[in-house]
């Protein structure tokens, strides 16, 4: 098993502190203190960081101990920003939440899960990135689509809203972004051909690379960058 990177466990990380803010606010109504929600992403880390971790060329040339102090300082951030900025915004309805959906012409089902769902209908996904988003990144989300196709199995009518909800660290500063979109009926069934497309490929052993524009496409998020054949040679 390949494990992970330091920029997935530092999103990783901040998840699990959002989600575990968001379950206890569906009873509670309350937000942690903004120091416990750091302290849950930052344990987090350092738990998971404790074993084999994946570091590109450059960080190990710069040593782990220096690469993880710089994570966690750069996670406790992100974690404060979350606090402070996105969680007082959210009274959660539903968090963390599986959904069956079933596609009658395909040979299974999907079931997706949604991050959190808040009491006015809006459907958010919390995301980390180090570079604001554009428009079109919500509005062709094929995760919100299928967030959306989820909600609307659960509660027969679509949600009000879809959001990211994104906190952006670039070296200088650490700001919310959020970008709202909906989905159509002609969504949901772009949605299910490419499911029924990538369904036939699998099952004809058919395994096409990713593109390489991609952000996973990666040394930094790709466990399998320097073993790949396909991987652009001009990107390290």
């Amino acid at each position: 098993m390949i494990p992970p990177g330091i920029a997935l466990l530092k999103g990783t990380s901040f998840h699990r502190a959002a989600e575990a803010n968001m379950e206890q606010k569906l009873t509670t109504h309350r937000d942690l203190p903004a120091e416990e929600i750091v302290e849950i992403a930052v344990a987090n880390f350092e738990q998971e960081a404790a074993g084999d971790i994946l570091l590109t060329d450059e960080e190990a040339s710069r040593g782990p101990a220096v690469v993880l102090g710089e994570a966690k300082d750069q996670l406790a951030e992100l974690a404060e920003t979350h606090a402070k900025q996105q969680a007082p915004e959210y009274q959660p309805a539903l968090v963390e939440k599986s959904v069956r959906i079933e596609l009658p012409e395909a040979p299974r089902d999907l079931v997706g899960i949604i991050d959190l769902v808040d009491d006015r209908g809006r459907v958010i996904d919390f995301k980390t990135a180090t570079r604001r988003r554009s428009q079109s990144d919500a509005d062709s989300s094929v995760q919100l689509t299928v967030y959306a196709a989820a909600y609307e199995c659960l509660h027969g009518v679509p949600p009000t809203e879809l959001r990211l909800d994104c906190v952006v660290q670039t070296k200088t500063q650490t700001t919310r972004q959020v970008l709202a979109t909906h989905r159509s009926r002609e969504d949901f069934a772009a949605l299910a051909r490419r499911i029924n497309a990538v369904t036939a490929a699998i099952e004809a052993g058919v395994f096409p690379p990713t593109n390489p524009g991609n952000w996973w496409c990666s040394p930094t998020f790709c466990g399998y960058w320097h073993d790949c054949p396909y991987r652009p040679r001009t990107a390290g």
